[in-house]
């Protein structure tokens, strides 16, 4: 607990959770990272489709690096969008969307891992209608909960006037 909120512990200025926020940048961190989580997977997606279209087996291979770089990056935004979450008033406004964003986003995830998880066991076949099926819900996952944290940005001003 010491470690994370009291003592600096970078450069002797600043705390590991002010790090974890943004503040050595001057700018919030979740933002930086939630990109690839958001865009990858739909051009995986469009890889997917592509494949059927034109048998390559180059299509459902970039699919799957896509996807599995996705996922990677999907951790250190998870991580920087709980430190903004946890300090958010329980039963407001802010606290509620900032629910909906989470589930929908933790669900794109594991939807996103079962479809890596099919893609696994054949990775150098064209895709069946299961995997393909499960990217496509958590791309949808995915740009339902960018709705609700864009929510939270725009209409809500999450993190817009916060002192970096």
């Amino acid at each position: 607990r010491r470690l994370w909120s009291e003592s600096p512990v970078v450069a002797g200025r600043w705390t590991l959770r002010e790090v974890v926020r943004g503040k050595p940048l001057r700018h919030p961190s979740h933002p930086l990272f939630v990109h690839f989580p958001a865009a990858l997977p739909l051009a995986a997606f469009a890889f997917d489709i592509a494949s059927r279209v034109h048998a390559d087996l180059t299509l459902p291979r970039a699919a799957f690096y896509n996807l599995a770089f996705a996922l990677g990056m999907t951790l250190p935004a998870a991580v920087t969008g709980l430190v903004d979450y946890l300090p958010m008033v329980p039963g407001s406004r802010k606290r509620r969307l900032g629910t909906y964003h989470l589930l929908c986003q933790l669900s794109a995830a594991a939807l996103f891992a079962a479809s890596l998880a099919i893609r696994l066991l054949d990775y150098d076949a064209r895709q069946g209608p299961g995997s393909c099926a499960l990217l496509g819900l958590g791309c949808l996952s995915v740009a339902i909960g960018n709705y609700f944290g864009g929510t939270l940005v725009y209409r809500q001003g999450m993190r817009v006037s916060v002192d970096l």
